[in-house]
């Protein structure tokens, strides 16, 4: 397929064109169309990272296939279709043809020529832990507990990872390794794992501020000064979902500093800015979405754990923002989708659909469907 013409998505979003929402239930089902063909136009079994408007379909992502595997295992049992589990079966298969010997997985998507990522083979960790949570079948642990093994190899003493790293420095969003880690630690029953989540989750915790905020959650040493939503949201959520695998409730009240400054962090239109500094200033006035699909997530699992309807409405006005920009009319390259930035000329993934972005809209949207505030509830 051409890669699309700009001019009809740079008018969209020059004009603010709002559309009418769908029911949630017809929201999840057009991402998932699109993550499906995403999925379709590799050879590999793959998930592409992304559909660009200047360049198209880029290869398959190991990293965010990885992650993605979980999604489709959950949508196929809510559904009760099995295209959604063989899709996923298949992404697990082509993670476990591309593992290297170490038990690590490239960085980058396929043929970009990066060496062996600690984040990436983080993340390739949750899928196949899901794998074989549906299948029973040892390859998928086995691929799993070497990948873990090489992540504990590879972390220096203080927990953090400096080497096998973007930009070879180390970042606090590598929370969401910690939180890999943790899962298999509490899957297979070995507390090694574990440990060595917990030793990062520590070395994150001290990084951050009285305010909330935390140092070395960027990309790059000069983002880290005002990162995007992305990693700022990888960080906080990587250390909530370790304190719950742990039981460190300690590390709750460091989650609810940060959820606190993005819940009065959001603009009236249910948007985030794509970055913020160190006071919770935006630094941009344009949104990162993946971002706000990030931040939804984060607020909908404290919104269950604590009971504060705050969190709850904070995260919904996030998602409903999330639907009036996603993609519901046009070619099929992009229905469904949503994009990296809006306006789409924004920094974060310039004129693309990366499919991390659609991935987490749909683990928002059917998060939301879960939980309900109580009218009467107090809070």
């Amino acid at each position: 397929m051409k890669p699309l013409t700009l001019s009809r998505y740079i008018l969209d979003d020059t004009i603010g064109r709002s559309q009418e929402l769908q029911s949630l239930d017809s929201h999840v089902q057009t991402a998932m169309d699109w993550l499906c063909l995403a999925q379709d136009s590799q050879p590999n079994g793959g998930v592409s990272l992304r559909y660009s408007l200047l360049k198209g379909w880029d290869a398959s992502y190991p990293e965010t296939t990885g992650y993605i595997i979980p999604t489709f295992f959950h949508y196929a049992v809510l559904t009760q279709r099995d295209e959604y589990f063989l899709r996923a079966i298949r992404m697990a298969d082509w993670e476990l043809s591309i593992q290297s010997q170490d038990g690590s997985f490239n960085g980058g998507p396929l043929g970009s020529g990066y060496d062996s990522f600690v984040f990436d083979t983080g993340q390739i960790i949750f899928g196949l832990i899901a794998a074989h949570k549906t299948t029973r079948k040892d390859q998928y642990i086995n691929a799993a507990t070497k990948a873990g093994k090489w992540l504990i190899r590879a972390q220096d003493g203080d927990g953090a990872w400096r080497k096998c790293t973007f930009h070879s420095i180390p970042h606090t969003y590598y929370t969401r390794v910690a939180w890999a880690l943790a899962e298999l630690g509490a899957y297979v029953g070995d507390d090694t794992y574990s440990k060595a989540a917990s030793q990062n989750i520590d070395w994150a915790l001290a990084k951050q501020r009285n305010n909330g905020w935390f140092d070395c959650a960027g990309f790059t040493e000069r983002a880290h000064s005002a990162p995007y939503t992305h990693t700022i949201a990888y960080t906080i959520r990587g250390i909530l979902e370790t304190a719950l695998l742990l039981n460190k409730k300690a590390c709750l009240d460091a989650v609810k500093r940060s959820a606190d400054a993005l819940t009065s962090a959001i603009c009236t239109n249910g948007s985030y800015f794509d970055a913020y500094n160190s006071d919770w200033r935006p630094t941009s006035s344009v949104s990162c979405l993946t971002g706000n699909a990030q931040i939804a997530i984060i607020l909908l699992r404290l919104y269950k754990i604590t009971g504060v309807v705050e969190y709850f409405k904070t995260a919904q006005k996030a998602i409903r923002f999330l639907c009036q920009h996603q993609r519901l009319n046009g070619p099929p390259q992009t229905l469904g989708a949503i994009a990296g930035s809006y306006p789409i000329w924004g920094r974060y993934q310039r004129f693309a659909f990366p499919n991390w972005a659609t991935k987490f809209f749909v683990d928002a949207l059917l998060l939301e469907q879960t939980l309900s505030p109580s009218p009467t509830d107090p809070n």
